[in-house]
């Protein structure tokens, strides 16, 4: 059973009971019975307390999202799990998203997925561990994980299962026929990626990372699971065999042709035929990304209805589309996801504002909580940047990040002095 804090909740409104209610309550109770005599006036005076106070509880706006987004590498011990929560108690969080897979293995103890190689073998499970502190102090804890996005170091991985090393059929493939394993460091970094990607498109890539996450939300008691790299790493990539074929089976067009420029399309289908042909391998694209989002979310509602699905997006909801196929404002239109993190990381709070105005407009009432840079910035950036959306109606945020190599004390700081001075409620969405 999950811990929820001591809160319910009465219509909308989120309602909190206070302990000294109960023991004003409790006294009163005791006059109205006889067990304390008063005199005549002052039981009287009791008596209405008693009716007002008694069911009463005190109506709160709804907890504001205060998220941490927290790096995997705060696993590896206890101790540093343990700064990191009081970080995140003194800073005023109610949600961590914690990194449990972040190239294409596992931080928590897995059958499917490779051991994460900065892990020991100690025995420690940091994510049991995390979720048992956090719940403690009314923290929810929802597992991050990288999805498509498997490795970047230069070296390959030293697990034999591994991605990498045992289906190097799931890796992305270009319009030119070469594999994102083929490519140097420098040649993926010009193409704006950050590492190998597997490719979205293949049917058993998609299967092998539904049931990662089953298996994730079965073993651990999260209250979400927060997706990450939910994209094509860019466009010229999906030319896979699995993919090539899967199109093929269904529009008996191979995909790689209409990014050739070949002559026998057009004259089989003519200009406008092959336009719509590659209209439609743009949409095919997308519906992958989508139709995995949506999987995702029947599994964990299927396994626990409590558990939320969220993503962290491009902000730019029309470049999110166009250069990756990440249509996520359709997700949260249709309901398959609980909310979105626009990563909203520049330094300017100007930009920033811009962003989140142009997101409003464009989901509307539809969840959504910006993600705010904190590497990027000074403190009182960050302070400025909360206090801007707040105006603007923003109702929650997530701050990048929590690293322990790096702990940006002064940050956590001026947010628990300011903007996060009031007490945090347990936050549900």
């Amino acid at each position: 059973m999950r811990k929820r804090g001591s809160r319910s909740t009465h219509g909308s409104v989120a309602v909190r009971f206070l302990p000294g209610v109960f023991r004003i309550t409790h006294r009163l109770r005791r006059i109205a019975h006889g067990q304390v005599r008063l005199p005549g006036h002052v039981l009287l005076l009791a008596l209405m307390m008693l009716l007002l106070m008694t069911g009463v509880p005190e109506a709160l706006p709804e907890p504001e999202f205060r998220a941490l987004w927290v790096l995997r590498n705060t696993l590896v011990s206890r101790a540093n799990v343990d700064r990191m929560l009081a970080q995140a108690r003194r800073g005023g969080f109610n949600v961590l998203l914690v990194q449990v897979r972040g190239r294409g293995d596992a931080l928590y103890d897995s059958s499917i997925e490779p051991r994460s190689e900065l892990l020991t073998n100690d025995g420690f499970d940091g994510l049991a561990y995390v979720i048992a502190e956090a719940h403690k102090h009314d923290m929810e804890v929802h597992a991050w994980l990288n999805v498509f996005f498997v490795w970047a170091a230069p070296q390959m991985p030293v697990d034999a299962r591994h991605a990498l090393l045992s289906h190097p059929d799931w890796i992305a493939v270009r319009s030119d026929g070469r594999s994102l394993l083929e490519l140097s460091r420098r040649e993926i970094e010009a193409m704006g990626m950050q590492g190998i990607f597997l490719s979205p498109g293949n049917p058993e890539v998609r299967e092998h990372l539904r049931a990662v996450i089953r298996e994730l939300v079965e073993r651990y008691d999260v209250d979400g699971v927060h997706l990450d790299y939910i994209r094509y790493p860019n466009m010229d990539v999906g030319y896979d065999f699995a993919t090539r074929t899967e199109f093929m089976r269904h529009h008996g067009v191979d995909p790689l042709e209409l990014a050739t420029e070949g002559q026998t399309l057009t004259e089989l289908f003519g200009e406008r035929g092959v336009l719509d042909l590659r209209a439609l391998w743009k949409q095919w694209r997308i519906r992958d990304i989508a139709g995995l989002v949506e999987a995702v979310r029947f599994d964990i509602k299927a396994l626990d209805p409590r558990v939320k699905l969220s993503a962290a997006v491009v902000p730019d909801s029309h470049s999110a589309v166009a250069k990756y196929a990440q249509n996520w404002p359709a997700w949260l239109e249709r309901g398959i996801l609980d909310f979105a993190v626009p990563m909203c990381y520049s330094a300017s709070t100007r930009a920033v504002k811009d962003q989140v105005a142009a997101i409003k407009d464009s989901v509307g009432d539809e969840e959504f909580y910006p993600g705010i840079a904190m590497y990027n910035q000074s403190s009182g950036r960050v302070v400025e940047k909360v206090r801007a959306l707040r105006k603007i109606g923003v109702r929650g945020f997530s701050m990048f990040c929590y690293d322990p190599e790096h702990s940006r004390e002064h940050i956590f700081r001026a947010l628990s002095r300011t903007v996060f001075s009031s007490p945090v409620s347990p936050w549900s969405n």
